[in-house]
C-alpha cells in the first residue's frame, strides 16, 4: 500500500510503501514516530469512529450514493441491504482518503498538542497494489452486531458480499420516532467503515516508548483506577480545610512559594488527555487484563484448530524463553482488583513488573499481546523496538520481528539501532540462501522462520531536512548514511586528532 504524505511536522513530501515489515530510521525530532502515529489514528478504530460521526452529522459531503440510498431506505423502511464488495471495488480507496482528508480536524486532539498544526497536512493512500487483496478480505469479513440501543442490528456472512441492516421496532413504528435519524444513520456508517478499516489491518496496535512505564501501572487491577475526578475533588476539600486553619494556612502558603506553584489552580487545570496512541496501548493492556480461564481456553480451543493462532501462542513462548530468559504471567489466574503482571526469572522466584529489567518492561507487553490479542493481518507499530536492550537483544529482536512478519502480522517500527538495519541485510541475504536449514544454526535464535524474503521488507530513511527516501536497493543493500556518519566521526575524532 503506497502512501504520500505532505507538510506533515517537518515532513514536507514522503512517499512510501508500507509492506509486511516497514522501517524507519533518521535522527531524533525528525518525524518518523509521528509519521507512524498519524498512519494509525486515520488507518485505525479512531479513524473511523471520527468519520462516521462527521458524516452522520453532515460535517461531510455525502459522496456514497450506495450508502447514503441504503441509509435512506434503512430510516424510510426499517430495512436494506448493500453490496460491500462492489462498495469497496468503487469507493474504497475514495473512502480511505476521505478519512485522512478529515484527519486535519482531528490529529490536534489524537496527537494531544495545541500548538501543532495541520490544517496543511496532505495524505494520500493509494490501494492499487493490494486491491485484490482488500477485497477478497471484504468478502471474507463477518459482522454480526446489534448498535444504537440494540434497535438497529446489522449481518453480514463470511463470503457473502451483502451487508444487512434492520431495525427492531414494534407495529411498523418508524426507527425515528425512537432514535434520532443521525444515531441510525451513524451506526449503519460505522458498521461499513468497520469492515473497510479491518479488511487493511483487522486491528492497529501500537506500542509507544511510554509502554515501559504504562506496563507497571497494573491496569485494570483496583490500586490505579481511582477516578481522577474523585481524587481531584478529594484534594480540593484538603485544601479548603488547610485554608480555614490559620496556622495549616500559613504553611501551605510557604510551601508554594518554595515551590513556585499555586497548587490551587493546578488541581483545577483540567487534565491533559493522554496522546491518541498512548491511548491505543492503554486500551490493550486493559483489555489483556480482562482475560481469565474461559476466554484463555477458548483462545486455546481455537489455536487447535488454526495452525496460524497456535503459531502465535509459541512465539509467546520464543520470546520468554530465548529473549527475555523467563516467563510472563498474572498474579492471579482470574481478573480481580489485586491482579498483577509479574515475571519468573526462575520457578521459584516472582518479581514484580516494577521491579524486573528494562528489557522485560519493554517486551513483557508483546508477550502478552501475542497470547491473547494477535490474529493475521494486525499492524503493530512499535517506536524503537531496541529501546532498553543489549546489543545482543537488538539483534534477536529484529530476527523475532521477522518472525512475527512471517506469521501474518504486520509490523511498522522506528529505529535508531544499527545492529538491527545490519542484521536485517543479513535475514534477508539468509532468504536467498540454499541451505536454510544448515545456516539457520548461525543466527542467534537459531530458526530460519526468522530469514525474511526482501519483498515483504522497507526501509527508509527520515532526515532533518523533512524528506523521506528509501534507503533499501534493489541488492537487498540498505543505505544507512544516518548511521555511518556518525561511525565516521567518531573515528576521524579518535585517529587524526587523538593520534590513535
Amino acid at each position: 500500500m503506497k502512501v504520500t504524505v505532505q507538510k506533515l511536522g517537518i515532513i514536507q513530501n514522503a512517499e512510501f510503501d508500507l509492506k509486511p515489515l516497514t522501517i524507519f530510521v533518521g535522527p531524533n525530532n525528525t518525524g518518523k514516530t509521528w509519521l507512524a502515529y498519524t498512519l494509525a489514528s486515520i488507518l485505525g478504530t479512531h479513524g473511523w469512529h471520527e468519520y462516521a460521526q462527521a458524516y452522520a452529522a453532515n460535517q461531510i459531503s455525502s459522496i456514497y450514493p450506495p450508502l447514503d440510498s441504503a441509509i435512506e431506505q434503512l430510516l424510510t423502511r426499517g430495512d436494506t441491504k448493500i453490496d460491500l464488495y462492489d462498495f469497496a471495488d468503487q469507493y474504497g480507496e475514495l473512502y480511505f482518503n476521505s478519512v485522512a482528508n478529515f484527519a486535519r480536524r482531528w490529529m490536534k486532539e489524537f496527537m494531544s498538542t495545541q500548538f501543532s498544526l495541520f490544517d496543511d497536512m496532505d495524505i494520500v493512500i493509494s490501494l492499487e497494489e493490494i486491491k485484490t487483496t482488500f477485497l477478497e478480505r471484504v468478502k471474507k469479513a463477518s459482522l454480526r452486531e446489534s448498535v444504537a440501543r440494540k434497535l438497529v442490528n446489522v449481518r453480514k456472512k463470511s463470503g457473502d458480499q451483502i451487508m444487512y441492516a434492520y431495525t427492531s421496532t414494534e407495529n411498523n413504528e418508524l426507527i425515528t420516532e425512537r432514535l434520532p435519524a443521525e444515531d441510525v444513520k451513524e451506526s449503519l456508517i460505522r458498521s461499513v467503515a468497520r469492515v473497510l478499516h479491518q479488511s487493511l489491518y483487522p486491528q492497529i496496535h501500537v506500542f509507544p516508548t511510554e509502554r515501559t512505564a504504562i506496563v507497571t501501572f497494573g491496569l485494570g487491577s483496583g490500586k490505579n483506577n481511582e477516578k481522577p475526578f474523585e481524587n481531584l475533588e478529594m484534594a480540593q476539600e484538603i485544601i479548603e480545610t488547610i485554608e480555614k486553619t490559620y496556622h495549616l494556612k500559613k504553611v501551605f502558603q510557604q510551601l508554594q512559594e518554595l515551590l513556585k506553584l499555586n497548587i490551587r489552580e493546578y488541581i483545577e487545570k483540567k487534565p491533559k488527555v493522554a496522546i491518541g496512541p498512548i491511548n491505543y496501548f492503554i486500551g490493550m493492556i486493559s483489555n489483556i487484563f480482562q482475560f481469565g480461564s474461559k476466554e484463555i481456553a477458548k483462545r486455546e480451543g481455537v489455536a487447535k484448530n488454526d495452525p496460524t493462532i497456535q503459531s502465535y501462542l509459541e512465539l509467546a513462548k520464543v520470546l520468554e524463553r530465548d529473549i527475555l530468559a523467563g516467563t510472563v504471567a498474572f498474579s492471579t489466574p482470574e481478573p480481580d482488583s489485586r491482579r498483577d503482571i509479574f515475571f519468573q526469572p526462575a520457578q521459584n522466584i516472582s518479581l514484580e513488573i516494577p521491579i524486573a529489567s528494562s528489557m522485560v518492561k519493554e517486551l513483557s507487553s508483546l508477550v502478552l499481546y501475542l497470547r491473547y490479542l494477535a490474529q493475521p493481518g494486525d499492524l503493530l507499530i512499535i517506536d524503537e523496538p531496541e529501546m532498553n536492550l543489549h546489543p545482543v537483544a537488538q539483534v534477536k529482536i529484529i530476527e523475532f520481528l521477522s518472525m512475527l512478519v512471517n506469521a501474518g502480522l504486520h509490523v511498522l517500527i522506528t529505529t535508531h539501532s544499527t545492529y538491527v538495519i545490519d542484521h536485517l541485510v543479513n535475514l534477508m541475504d539468509a532468504h536467498k540462501h540454499e541451505n536454510q536449514e544448515e545456516i539457520a544454526e548461525k543466527f542467534l535464535l537459531e530458526r530460519k522462520d526468522a530469514f525474511i524474503a526482501q519483498d515483504k521488507v522497507s526501509v527508509y530513511e527520515v532526515t532533518d531536512s523533512g524528506e523521506v527516501k528509501d534507503i533499501l536497493d534493489q541488492d537487498g543493500v540498505i543505505h544507512w548514511q544516518t548511521f555511518s556518519d556518525v561511525t565516521e566521526y567518531v573515528q576521524r575524532v579518535h585517529f587524526e586528532f587523538l593520534g590513535g
